[in-house]
């Protein structure tokens, strides 16, 4: 017989247990159960359905099971009679232990087992929101009440879903779901009600704690988009070099000592590991090692080079110098006749000219020929310090004296025949395909003061050509997550990086890089997902392709917010990397509908899923679709 106890002539009685395997109950429902909506005793008690939530009553406990199954049983079990008899079947439903109520305290896990015969009830509203929110008290430790966060409602209960945001935001957080499911609207719906408590509510202080949104789109650069205390970067590539120098906030601010290290300038370049980052190291060495040393001796750098040029006669090493006095603004004839009228002869690997050099000995055929004179050299080299010292060149540009600092390297270094050409070449040409993009979204600063000054900043990369789309946020991931490791000795910060459309920068599967360069930005981010959280350093990623994402990346997330997925890639990454969801959960999320999110990780103790609210136009990020009927316009009546 069941145990019938004071509590349970209060409750709604729906069915009782006929079957224990393990972890997994067989309850046969009674009549009663089929409606969607139930009142019982003046209360509102939701219908029986998957993934709801029921109670067994087993003495002072009532264990809490989550429906994962229902089917109907057949009492005849005859195969040969196919008639269909409402008095043939009854209803079953299989449920999951998750956990258990002792008066009003619940507690997840085994805490009590069920037995046969027990009496099967309908859970309270109350009773729903304990297993969901929890019933821990929402204090902090100096007793102090923590406001709450709602975002949305459990689905299919309609209960109010208070987050717990004091856990969430110092987690790493995916969102994840197909075009149109609501991802966007969930992303700025958390960090909206998150940035009220502080800017509207003023119950929250953020201190030093920073958040950095990056938006490839420009979908969150409204003047309200999640917060209208927020400060937009515009970022552009397209832009003339000479238009809107006055505009604010349209360079990123990268401190002078960070930018002048190899591995920065490693990851700014694409340098190799074996050739090209010793070769750059050699640059910073030889010229930037101290301040204002480049700018101090350009004049003898410059001459230096020339007279190397004439030393060991090589034709990329003459090319590299004319590159060096164009970048200086120069003409050729401005520093030597001899830089003008050089040829290279690749037969005989040697330098002639057309016209009468002074010193060049006259060949038969009328040409005149370089034939290597010290003194003569020398003399020449004087002429080129003397011309160079009536110029006035500009310096101010640090990513420029960087790229003529490696020209003048290179120069040298084939002199000495220290290095290959064709090995450092790809290096020079990406320098000088960057070094213009760089200077329109970077501005090197004096001092190691860090790049976002506001507490909630959105950088936008609307008009950031691809290559750069790839290089800013490494540059901002590298440069924040260094920053914040060295400040954050007192533990008194959180630095959030927001990644709106993360496949963009976090594929491991990209075909427009080499090898190389994809593995060292995969190594940036892989780096800060797996020990960010003892610096305080989080991301959170929004993607609608997962599957495109690194597998490293997305298995140590520690908090997901899944909605509507479709492809099967995407859903074999989560069955590999999310060991929390169940599997009503995992065949839910094809069929999730929009706003719907199905909630899992270390914070929630269940797989919920939740309506996320809408948001207002004015406040929601810009990715809604071109409505169709406003620019084709329906004729006649």
């Amino acid at each position: 017989m069941s145990e019938i106890t004071n509590n349970s002539s209060l409750d709604f009685i729906i069915g009782a247990v006929r079957e224990i395997k393990g972890t997994a109950v067989l309850i046969r429902l009674f009549e009663n159960t089929s409606q969607l909506v139930h009142f019982f005793k003046g209360e509102k008690y939701s219908g029986v359905i998957i993934g709801s939530y029921v109670g067994i009553i087993r003495g002072q406990y009532t264990i809490v099971g989550k429906v994962e199954k229902e089917y109907a049983y057949d009492q005849l079990r005859d195969s040969s009679t196919q008639e269909f008899r409402k008095d043939r079947f009854v209803r079953e439903i299989e449920v999951k232990i998750i956990g258990s109520f002792k008066g009003n305290d619940y507690k997840s896990g085994m805490v009590a087992f069920p037995q046969i015969f027990n009496d099967v009830v309908l859970l309270s509203e109350s009773q729903k929101e304990g297993i969901i929110v929890g019933s821990e008290d929402n204090k902090n430790p100096k007793g102090q009440k923590i406001p709450p966060v709602i975002i949305g409602k459990v689905w299919p209960d309609g209960i109010n879903f208070n987050l717990k945001w004091y856990k969430l935001f110092n987690s790493h957080i995916a969102i994840f779901g197909n075009t149109g499911s609501g991802k966007s609207n969930t992303l700025a719906k958390l960090y909206h009600e998150l940035f009220e408590l502080s800017f509207r509510d003023s119950v929250l202080n953020f201190g030093e704690s920073k958040f950095v949104l990056l938006d490839f789109n420009g979908e969150y650069v409204g003047e309200q988009t999640i917060t209208e205390n927020k400060k937009i970067y515009n970022l552009s590539t397209n832009r003339k070099k000479e238009a809107e120098v006055d505009q604010e906030n349209i360079y990123l601010n990268i401190p002078e000592k960070r930018f002048w290290d190899k591995d920065m300038l490693s990851v700014l370049f694409g340098a190799t590991e074996q050739t090209q980052q010793p070769f750059l190291s050699r640059v910073l060495d030889y010229y930037f090692k101290d301040e204002g040393v480049f700018k101090d001796n350009l004049l003898r750098y410059i001459a230096e080079a020339f007279s190397n040029v004439y030393i060991v006669s090589n034709n990329n090493s003459l090319d590299l110098f004319k590159q060096v006095l164009k970048l200086l603004g120069l003409k050729n004839n401005d520093v030597s006749d001899w830089i003008e009228n050089s040829l290279y002869n690749n037969t005989q690997e040697s330098f002639y000219s057309k016209n009468s050099l002074e010193g060049w000995e006259k060949g038969n055929n009328g040409k005149y020929y370089w034939n290597p004179d010290e003194e003569l050299l020398k003399e020449e080299k004087k002429k080129v310090l003397s011309k160079l010292d009536k110029q006035y060149f500009d310096l101010d540009n640090p990513m420029k004296n960087l790229q003529i600092a490696s020209y003048l390297k290179m120069v040298y270094e084939l002199r000495q025949h220290t290095v290959q050409y064709d090995h450092i070449a790809p290096l020079l040409h990406r320098i000088e395909s960057r070094v213009n993009d760089f200077s329109k979204v970077f501005k090197i600063v004096s001092g190691d003061e860090e790049i976002f000054d506001s507490t909630v900043n959105v950088v936008s990369f609307k008009n950031v050509n691809q290559d750069m789309k790839m290089m800013i946020p490494m540059v901002i991931a590298k440069l924040t997550y260094e920053m914040n490791r060295e400040k954050n000795n007192n533990r008194n910060r959180i630095f959030n990086l927001i990644i709106d459309e993360a496949h963009n920068i976090l594929s491991d599967s990209s075909s427009r890089e080499s090898e190389k360069w994809k593995d060292y930005r995969l190594e940036v981010f892989e780096e800060i997902i797996k020990e960010g959280r003892k610096f305080g350093y989080y991301l959170t990623i929004s993607s609608q392709r997962p599957a495109d994402i690194s597998a490293t990346i997305v298995s140590q997330i520690h908090n997901y917010f899944i909605h509507r997925l479709v492809n099967d890639n995407d859903l074999r990454l989560l069955d590999k990397t999310m060991s929390s969801l169940d599997s009503v959960s995992k065949e839910s999320i094809p069929n999730l509908a929009p706003g719907q999110v199905i909630l899992t990780g270390v914070l929630f103790e269940l797989p919920i899923i939740i309506q996320v609210d809408q948001l207002k136009s004015t406040l929601a990020p810009n990715s809604e679709n071109i409505p169709l009927l406003d620019i084709w316009k329906l004729k006649g009546k």
